[in-house]
């Protein structure tokens, strides 16, 4: 049976989920189809509501991932933990319900990359995605003190509280200059181009060097202008599409299986058409 799945946010047009989930479906064997629409902030509700036809699940990215926590009937425990949701399905009786993959997709990301445990993080946003990166840091590396570097005040001191309330050792970073050099790795959650101005800046600081590895989820364009600054220091750099893939490899499973940790049939070949796919 065809079933109907769909990406929301915006902006959309770059986005490469439609072409890795497609690639995951022709190795699964199955004929689902995978769209995309632009979804601005505050319209996920009225989009859905007003749908004309059935669809069985919608990732979410940004700026709708607080919006659909609130909007679904029923919500994972990461998604009631970080109060964002990247994955809504429909179930049989005709409920949406939440789950939040990107923490599986950082941490998986990181291990695929075997990154070392980090003693200091630093984080760079403190929107939905770096909410998910902090609880990801607190599976990852439970005793790592934490740094957040973010201009917006109250939601940065937002996801302070947020992992002060995990356990976690956080504090907020004045400087991303020195931040930088003290991380054994940065996470960077901030939309592409956000951070090409303190790239610039950083590039030109005499005797800087970032201590440690960099994720940067922003994908597109890639390389950004902070992964290229990292990579000219000799630092590892894990690409924003590996945990597009990862978080999205958890999606398929809920589409699938109706869990994110049941693996897929034949998940390996499944990851390299993902892979692959990206690279188009």
């Amino acid at each position: 049976m065809t079933r109907r799945f769909a990406v929301l946010g915006s902006p959309i047009a770059h986005s490469k989920s439609p072409a890795i989930h497609l690639a995951a479906y022709r190795v699964l064997g199955t004929d689902w189809e995978y769209g995309r629409a632009e979804v601005t902030e505050g319209g996920l509700r009225k989009f859905i509501e007003e749908l004309d036809t059935d669809w069985d699940g919608f990732s979410v990215t940004m700026p709708l991932k607080e919006e659909a926590a609130k909007f679904a009937d029923i919500l994972d425990e990461p998604s009631v933990l970080t109060a964002a949701t990247n994955t809504l399905v429909k179930n049989e009786q005709g409920t949406w319900v939440g789950s939040n993959t990107d923490i599986f997709g950082i941490v998986k990301s990181l291990a695929e990359a075997h990154i070392a445990l980090p003693k200091r993080v630093l984080i760079l946003g403190s929107g939905a995605t770096a909410t998910s990166a902090m609880a990801a840091v607190k599976e990852f590396s439970p005793r790592a003190e934490v740094r957040v570097w973010a201009r917006n005040a109250v939601s940065r001191k937002l996801l302070v509280a947020f992992g002060k309330s995990l356990g976690l050792r956080v504090g907020s970073a004045g400087s991303l200059k020195r931040a930088s050099v003290a991380a054994d790795l940065t996470i960077s959650t901030l939309p592409a181009g956000v951070l090409d101005d303190s790239a610039r800046i950083l590039a030109n600081s005499r005797f800087w060097a970032p201590k440690g590895a960099l994720l940067d989820v922003a994908y597109n364009p890639w390389p950004s202008s902070l992964a290229t600054l990292w990579t000219s220091k000799g630092q590892i750099v894990v690409s924003g599409l590996e945990m597009l893939i990862w978080q999205a490899v958890a999606q398929i499973r809920i589409f699938f299986h109706g869990s994110p940790t049941k693996e897929l049939p034949n998940e390996i070949a499944v990851v390299e058409a993902m892979r692959l796919a990206t690279e188009n």
